[in-house]
């Protein structure tokens, strides 16, 4: 019994080690493609699945950026892959853990294919749109496992949800949305080169509605922004407030933080005149207020505890039995 204890243990601390590593992944994965973007490294590699024909690429600095994004994504799909064996092997009857990894692990091969066809259409701006949505639906799909790796308790035969979920808020709903599109609406910007067409901030050339498709598609960026973050303050507020849920209140305070964060640099961005360094990080704390918020709805909405099946019957059977033993007792006073 004790050592059938110590293997159930083992097994949810697998779960969890690889949910958060696939997870730790992801963002990397992210970032490396934002630096790939921002340093002009995307056809480092000019083919595809090898890197000038070669599984060892030359040691040049643009090679070298877009081998180790690719790198990276072995990686990912290495953790993520064995994520899912993990939870197909002890957790299949859980939705929850199951549906997340063969999510994210199916997006995880999309974002493979479409890797490749970026590369081999010569950086079609669309592609790469395409593949950072992608990618950021992996962090998503990412994030859920996590959270159920951790409510799980270690139990292998957890499958059964103690407590309902909670659903989520209109503003949460609408606040994921406003940030994903945030996200891609950031990434056309620089893909149609118009990343760095105002010089200035928070006008532009000193106009709040500057002329020229240049500028009003930068400033509807900056506009869309606003919008987005009155909805994470909304979202921020609501999680903050909330009693039952203490580690729901503590992500949110974290979100509002990170997204604070994003809009200083995003400012620095202009003034230190678009730097590469500062427009990767722009880029990569983008996806740590995508993180965070995914993180707030998670928290929310995956259920609380989940535990083995046999037992939450055995509790259910014990609770009516109890039930009708007050009855009686009730009725017989």
């Amino acid at each position: 019994m004790v050592q059938t204890r110590k293997s159930v243990d083992r097994t949810g601390l697998i779960f969890r080690v690889l949910a958060v590593a696939s997870l730790v992944a992801a963002f990397a994965q992210v970032t490396l493609g934002g630096i790939v973007r921002v340093t002009g490294s995307g056809l480092g590699c000019p083919d595809w699945p090898l890197c000038h024909g070669q599984l060892i690429p030359p040691f040049e600095f643009a090679t070298l950026i877009e081998y180790s994004h690719r790198l990276s994504a072995s990686v990912l799909g290495v953790l993520v892959l064995g994520t899912t064996i993990v939870v197909m092997m002890r957790y299949r009857p859980n939705r929850w853990g199951k549906n997340s990894v063969l999510t994210a692990l199916a997006l995880v091969i999309v974002a493979a294919i479409l890797g490749g066809a970026t590369v081999l259409t010569e950086l079609a701006w669309w592609l790469r749109l395409l593949h950072l949505g992608i990618a950021e639906g992996v962090v998503a799909a990412l994030i859920i496992a996590v959270v159920v790796s951790w409510r799980v308790s270690g139990n292998a035969t957890a499958n059964v949800a103690v407590t309902e979920s909670n659903g989520l808020s209109k503003w949460t709903i609408a606040a994921l949305v406003g940030v994903f599109l945030l996200i891609l609406s950031g990434s056309y910007i620089v893909g149609a080169g118009y990343g760095s067409s105002c010089g200035t901030w928070p006008l532009c050339r000193g106009s709040l509605f500057p002329e020229g498709r240049p500028y009003i598609e930068h400033m509807a960026h900056r506009y869309f922004a606003a919008i987005v973050g009155v909805l994470v303050i909304a979202v921020a507020y609501s999680a903050w407030k909330s009693p039952k849920l203490p580690s729901v209140g503590r992500t949110g305070f974290l979100l509002l933080v990170v997204f604070a964060a994003q809009i200083l640099v995003g400012a620095l961005t202009v003034w230190l005149g678009f730097t590469a360094e500062i427009k990767a990080i722009h880029l990569s704390m983008a996806t740590l207020v995508w993180i965070a918020l995914v993180f707030v709805a998670a928290l929310s909405y995956v259920p609380q505890r989940f535990a083995d099946a046999d037992a939450v019957l055995g509790h259910r059977e014990s609770a009516a039995v109890d039930g009708m033993n007050a009855g009686g007792l009730k009725g017989r006073a």
